[in-house]
């Protein structure tokens, strides 16, 4: 008898968390929020550093010969176009919130957005930090004869980029800062090789490294993800201004934008600094 009252309870539980306050107000949202005004002030300096450089510890150098060395021994930073990437970046942002919906205005627009009505947004892109680094992997290869491990190692190049986004409900007055990190690196996949003349069993690595092209592609790629991410930082703050009082423990919603859904929880979501 037990078994058949699992069904009607599951679907009371399934009720019960489908009419949440939070997730009607993230539906409420998403049907709403079309049109909403969002400036973006973009940033005109991409900050950049090589971490991967190598130099002697001993010595003694200069903030300028500390850069020409960064310079020289980087891959990637010194070939960067900073306006190709921040027009890549930027522009990648604002037409995702403008598919999403959203009005969206640069700086010099800012008497039409004023007018707009609330709620609308500011964001500034205070700072983007492009960093090149590296990591060392480890594959150990192994001795037929003896069965002893013989490591040997291989180096990964990294490219992250670092952002500082400040968001603010125009006339509130209050501001957070937002932060995200992302990075590209070289792809490396291992196969088995058995060598007969050396007597050992080891790996083959082949590299698929990453190009000046992945590097521009990712600043497209961010920018698409920082829109998808504002969206949902939007779509919380409207959840938490609208929710009833008295409730604790606040659910947090995110937009399926491929299923065009709301689901409950953030896979991907902003440090908020401040």
């Amino acid at each position: 008898m037990f078994r058949y009252l699992a069904i009607p309870f599951t679907c009371i539980i399934l009720l019960i968390t489908a009419c949440s306050p939070e997730r009607n107000l993230a539906k409420d949202y998403v049907k709403q929020h079309n049109g909403n005004g969002v400036m973006i002030i973009p940033l005109y300096e991409l900050y950049k550093d090589n971490l991967s450089i190598s130099y002697d510890t001993a010595a003694k150098y200069t903030s300028e010969q500390f850069d020409s060395i960064s310079w020289v021994q980087s891959c990637y930073i010194k070939h960067v176009s900073d306006s190709i990437f921040l027009t890549t970046f930027t522009n990648s942002m604002i037409d995702k919130l403008t598919t999403e919906g959203y009005d969206v205005y640069l700086d010099d627009g800012s008497d039409i957005f004023l007018s707009l009505p609330d709620p609308k947004w500011v964001i500034q892109i205070a700072q983007l930090q492009l960093d090149e680094e590296y990591s060392i992997g480890y594959i150990d290869q192994y001795s037929v004869e003896t069965g002893e491990p013989l490591p040997y190692g291989y180096r990964v190049n990294k490219i992250s980029l670092s952002s500082w986004i400040e968001a603010s409900r125009a006339n509130t007055g209050v501001k957070q800062v937002l932060y995200l990190n992302g990075y590209i690196d070289d792809y490396i996949k291992h196969g088995i090789n058995f060598n007969v003349v050396e007597g050992s069993v080891g790996v083959d690595t082949k590299r698929d490294s990453v190009q000046m092209d992945d590097v521009y592609k990712m600043a497209f790629d961010l920018g698409q993800k920082h829109a998808e991410m504002l969206f949902d930082y939007f779509m919380n703050d409207y959840i938490r201004e609208h929710l009833p009082t008295g409730i604790v423990d606040r659910q947090y919603f995110r937009f399926d934008h491929n299923k065009n859904s709301v689901k409950k929880g953030l896979k991907e979501r902003f440090e908020v600094i401040n």
